[in-house]
C-alpha cells in the first residue's frame, strides 16, 4: 500500500468499522494497514415474511450491527414484525446504510483535499445501472475493498458511493414503520384497497408525523407504484388507480359547499379512496363520513419504534429500551432532535431522555394524590367519583352514565391546576392509566404569529392529539375565563375573540357529542376546566354537555390549613401544635403554604439544624417592620370587620382575624363557613355593613380613614359596589324600580352603566355605612378591646370576640 493509501486508511473514523461490518465485511487493523477478512454468513430466515430480495441487505447477518462473524443469530429487531413492517424495515435500513457509506466516502475525500466530481455541492447522485443491480452487502463490500485494500489503485474513486444524498430521518422511519404496523394489523383494509373501492380514513394526530405519513404512504402500501388522483384535481378514471385526500387544517365553513362537491365527485369515480387527516371528524367532508369509511388511527410512538429508529438511523443496535411511559411523551420532532446518524445509540438515548425530562411534571406535583389535596373537598369528591366510574366503564358500563365534564373556579393558588395530576396519580393507584392533555388560551395564542388562523390551528391540533391518545384521557383547559363572554364584547377585536370562542365550542362539541359518522368520539374523554372568575367566561362553554358542573374552591379553613402544613412538612414537627401558625395563615392558599414551608426549611438549612416551629412563625409572621401607627390602623380595620361579622351573623367559631403581613396583605378577617343566608334585603344589608365595617371603624377611632378598603379587585369597596349594584339592578331588592332587570348580577360594569342603578346603589351603601357606624359606636368599648388584643397577640378568633361582647353586655 502506498503512503497515500496508508494515510487515508488510518484517517478513516473507527465508526466506519461498525458500518462496514454491518454490511458483512469484517475489518481488522494490523499496524497502519486494514485488511478485509472473509466473514461467516448466517443462514437466511425462511418463510414468506422473511424472504430476501436479491437487492435487499441480509437482515440476519446485519441485524446486530456487528460483523457477521461475531453474531450469526437472526435479529431480535425483526421478531414479531408483519410482512409489511419487515419490508419497510429492510428498505429504510438499506437507504440509511448507503447514506452512511456515502458520507464516509465524502469525509475521506475532504480529508484528502480532493473534491468529488460533482463539485461537492451535495446534489443527489444518480446510481449507475450496475450498482443498482447489486445488493447493499455487495455494494458496500465492493467500495470497502476499493477504498481500503487495493494497493494498485493510486487514486480514489471520483464519485461517492451510490445512495441517498440526505440522511434517513427518525421521523420518516417512525412514520413508515407505524403505518406498516397499522396495516399489518388490518390486512382486510389493505386487501380491500387493492381489490375493491373502499374509503379508508387514517387519523394522524401529531403534526410532524402527519406530514411524514402524507409523504410516504404510497411507498409503504404500494411499493410497486400506484397512480394517485388528488381531490380537487380530478382526471379521467382510466388514468388513475386510486384517489387521495390529505387535510392538515380543519374544514372551513365558507368552503363547505365546494369541498363537499369535490369529495362527492371523487367518490363517484368508484376508485379506492385514502384520506389522511389529524382527525377525520373535524377535517373530512361530511359526504365521506356518511360513506361508512374504514376508520384507522396511526399507533402512537412506543419504545420499540424508538429502538428501531435508532437501529436504522445509526446502523447500530439499541441495547437499552426507553420506558414505555417515557416513549409516549416523545413527539416526532423529539425523534428528529435526538436520533441522528452521527451519534451512537447511547448518545441518542441520552438525548431522548433529556427531552422526556423536560416534559415530566416535577415530582413534588406528580406525587400528590387526591387524598393529599385539602380545602377542595367537592372537587376531590368529583374526581374520585370519576375514577370509580372509569373502573366500571372498563367493566362494561356505558360512557353516557359518567359525569365527565366539570369546571373549577377559585382564586389563584388553591390547587386547580394540581387536581389533574393528583387525579392521574390516584387513577394509577386503582390500576387505571389516565392520560392528561393540558392546554390554555395563552398556549393557543402563542402559536405562530398569534393570528386567528394560527390560534385555531393550534387548538385543532391539540384536541386532535388528545383524541388520539389511549383512552381514558383527561382534557384539562386552563384559563377558561380567557374565552370571554361574547355578549359583553365591545372592543375592536370582538370578531377575533368571538372566533376563538366559537372554535373552542366546536371542539368541545366534537368531544362531547361526537360528529356525524363517529358516535364514539366522546367515549373515554373527560373534560375539566379551570378559571379564576367564571363570570367572565362565555356561558355557552359551561352549558350541559360541555363543562356543565361548576365546582367552586374557596380559601382553606383552619383544619385544611393544618393538613396542608402536615403534608408539606413530611413528618417534621409531628409533636408541635400548629394552631397558631394556621390562624396566622388564614386567608392563605395551598400555594402560599408551600412557599411558607420552603422558606422555613431554608432558614433551618442555613442555620445547619433541623426545622423548628419558630422557623414557620418567622415566615408567617415576620418581625414587624411597620411603625406603631400603621399597626394600630390595621388592627382597627380588622377589629371593625370581625366585630360586625359576629354581631350580624353569629357563628363565632368560624370567623378569625389577624394583622400578620402576608404577601401584599397587611391583615385579614376570614369566615371559614358561610352563615345561613336566605337572600333577603335584610341579609344583603348585613353583608354590606360587614364589608364596610373596616373603613367605618377607622373613621370612628382615627381622624380619618385610609385607602386600605379599595384600590384593587376583591377589595372591600369592590365587593361593596358589586353587591349593591346586584341588589338594585339584578336581584330586585332595592332601588326605585326593583321590578326592572338591568343585567346579570355578576356583570357589575353593565349594571353600573345605568345612571339610576348608580344612584340607587350609592344610596344603599350610604345607608349601610350609617347603620354600621351606629352599631360600632354602640359597641365602641368592645371594639377598642379587640384592637388591644390584635396589637398584642396579632390574632383573635370569633369566640374571643363573642366572649368580650357577653362580658360587656353584663357590665352595661
Amino acid at each position: 500500500m502506498t503512503p497515500e493509501r496508508q494515510r487515508l486508511a488510518t484517517s478513516l473514523p473507527l465508526r466506519v468499522v461498525g458500518d462496514l461490518d454491518a454490511a458483512g465485511v469484517g475489518l481488522q487493523v494490523v499496524g497502519h494497514r486494514r485488511r478485509t477478512t472473509p466473514t461467516q454468513t448466517s443462514t437466511e430466515p425462511k418463510g414468506d415474511d422473511l424472504t430476501m430480495s436479491p437487492t435487499l441487505p441480509k437482515i440476519a447477518a446485519e441485524s446486530d450491527g456487528v460483523a457477521a462473524s461475531d453474531d450469526t443469530t437472526p435479529s431480535k429487531d425483526v421478531a414479531g414484525m408483519g410482512p409489511l413492517e419487515l419490508e419497510v424495515y429492510r428498505d429504510d435500513w438499506r437507504d440509511a446504510a448507503q447514506f452512511r457509506l456515502r458520507a464516509t466516502f465524502l469525509k475521506a475525500m475532504k480529508r484528502r483535499g480532493t473534491p468529488p466530481k460533482n463539485g461537492g455541492k451535495g446534489r443527489r447522485m444518480a446510481p449507475s445501472t450496475a450498482s443498482d443491480r447489486l445488493s447493499f452487502s455487495q455494494l458496500s463490500r465492493r467500495h470497502a475493498i476499493e477504498l481500503l485494500d487495493n494497493d494498485e489503485v493510486e487514486t480514489l474513486p471520483d464519485r461517492p458511493a451510490p445512495g441517498p444524498a440526505y440522511p434517513v430521518t427518525a421521523v420518516k422511519v417512525a412514520a413508515r414503520l407505524l403505518l406498516a404496523r397499522l396495516f399489518d394489523g388490518r390486512k382486510d383494509a389493505l386487501d380491500r384497497l387493492k381489490l375493491a373501492a373502499p374509503v379508508v380514513a387514517i387519523d394522524v394526530a401529531e403534526r410532524d408525523l402527519l406530514q411524514a405519513v402524507i409523504g410516504n404512504w404510497q411507498k409503504v402500501l404500494f411499493p410497486d407504484g400506484v397512480r394517485v388522483m388528488h381531490t380537487g384535481n380530478l382526471g379521467r378514471r382510466e388514468d388513475f388507480d386510486m384517489v387521495s385526500l390529505t387535510m392538515t387544517q380543519p374544514r372551513k365553513t365558507k368552503d363547505t359547499s365546494e369541498f363537499e362537491k369535490e369529495a362527492l365527485s371523487a367518490l363517484c369515480l368508484g376508485l379506492p379512496f385514502v384520506a389522511i387527516t389529524p382527525d377525520a371528524e373535524t377535517h373530512l367532508p361530511a359526504v365521506l363520513l356518511k360513506s361508512a369509511p374504514i376508520r384507522l388511527v396511526l399507533p402512537s410512538i412506543d419504545a420499540r419504534i424508538v429502538a428501531l429508529a435508532i437501529r436504522i438511523v445509526t446502523g447500530k443496535p439499541c441495547r437499552e429500551l426507553l420506558e414505555e411511559d417515557a416513549a409516549r411523551l416523545l413527539t416526532a420532532t423529539d425523534l428528529s432532535i435526538g436520533i441522528r446518524f452521527d451519534r451512537s445509540p447511547e448518545e441518542c438515548l441520552a438525548q431522548l431522555k433529556r427531552l422526556v425530562g423536560l416534559k415530566r411534571v416535577p415530582a413534588s406535583v406528580r406525587d400528590i394524590s387526591l387524598d393529599d389535596l385539602h380545602g377542595m373537598s367537592e372537587a376531590v369528591s368529583w374526581a374520585k367519583s370519576v375514577i370509580t366510574d372509569l373502573k366500571m366503564w372498563k367493566a362494561g358500563m356505558p360512557w353516557s352514565a359518567i359525569d365527565a365534564g366539570a369546571c373549577l373556579e377559585g382564586p389563584p393558588g388553591v390547587g386547580k391546576t394540581t387536581l389533574p395530576m393528583a387525579m392521574q396519580r390516584s387513577a394509577a393507584e386503582e390500576g387505571i392509566k389516565l392520560e392528561v392533555a393540558s392546554c390554555s388560551h395563552s398556549q393557543f395564542q402563542g402559536a405562530g404569529e398569534g393570528h386567528l388562523g394560527h390560534f385555531l390551528r393550534e387548538m385543532t391540533n391539540f384536541f386532535a392529539s388528545a383524541r388520539a391518545k389511549p383512552r381514558p384521557v383527561l382534557v384539562f383547559i386552563d384559563e377558561c375565563d380567557s374565552f370571554a363572554d361574547r355578549s359583553k364584547l365591545r372592543h375592536s377585536h370582538a370578531d377575533y375573540v368571538t372566533a376563538c370562542v366559537n372554535g373552542l365550542i366546536s371542539e368541545l362539541d366534537g368531544i362531547s357529542s361526537g360528529r356525524e359518522g363517529a358516535t364514539s368520539s366522546r367515549e373515554g374523554l373527560i373534560l375539566l376546566g379551570a378559571s379564576n372568575d367564571l363570570s367572565r367566561c362565555d356561558p355557552a362553554i359551561l352549558r350541559s354537555g360541555r363543562l356543565n358542573r361548576i365546582i367552586r374552591i374557596g380559601l382553606p379553613d383552619l383544619n385544611d390549613l393544618e393538613k396542608m402544613y402536615r403534608f408539606r412538612l413530611g413528618g417534621r414537627l409531628v409533636h408541635d401544635d400548629l394552631q397558631e401558625i394556621c390562624m396566622l395563615s388564614l386567608g392563605s392558599t395551598g400555594a402560599d403554604v408551600e412557599r411558607i414551608v420552603k422558606d422555613a426549611l431554608r432558614i433551618a438549612r442555613h442555620a445547619s439544624r433541623d426545622l423548628m416551629l419558630s422557623d414557620l412563625r418567622a415566615v408567617v409572621s415576620p418581625e414587624e417592620d411597620r411603625d406603631f401607627d400603621t399597626q394600630r390602623r390595621v388592627a382597627i380595620h380588622e377589629a371593625g370587620h370581625i366585630l360586625m361579622d359576629v354581631l350580624n351573623f353569629g357563628a363565632p367559631e368560624s370567623v378569625f382575624a389577624n394583622i400578620a403581613p402576608v404577601g401584599q396583605r397587611g391583615g385579614a378577617t376570614v369566615r371559614t363557613k358561610s352563615p345561613p343566608f336566605a337572600g333577603t334585603y335584610s341579609d344583603y344589608r348585613l353583608r354590606l355593613e360587614t364589608l364596610i365595617a373596616g373603613r367605618t371603624a377607622e373613621s370612628l377611632l382615627l381622624p380619618e380613614h385610609s385607602h386600605g378598603s379599595g384600590g384593587r379587585r376583591g377589595s372591600d369597596l369592590h365587593l361593596l359596589t358589586t353587591t349593591a349594584a346586584a341588589m338594585v339592578g339584578s336581584l330586585g331588592l332595592a332601588g326605585p324600580a326593583p321590578l326592572l332587570f338591568f343585567g346579570p348580577l355578576d356583570d357589575t360594569e353593565e349594571l353600573m352603566s345605568y345612571p339610576e342603578v348608580r344612584r340607587a346603589a350609592h344610596e344603599e351603601l350610604q345607608k349601610a355605612a350609617e347603620s354600621c357606624l351606629a352599631k360600632l359606636t354602640a359597641h365602641r368599648p368592645v371594639l377598642e378591646e379587640i384592637v388591644k388584643i390584635l396589637l398584642q397577640a396579632r390574632r383573635i378568633d370569633g369566640l374571643a370576640v363573642a366572649d368580650l361582647l357577653a362580658r360587656w353586655r353584663i357590665r352595661s
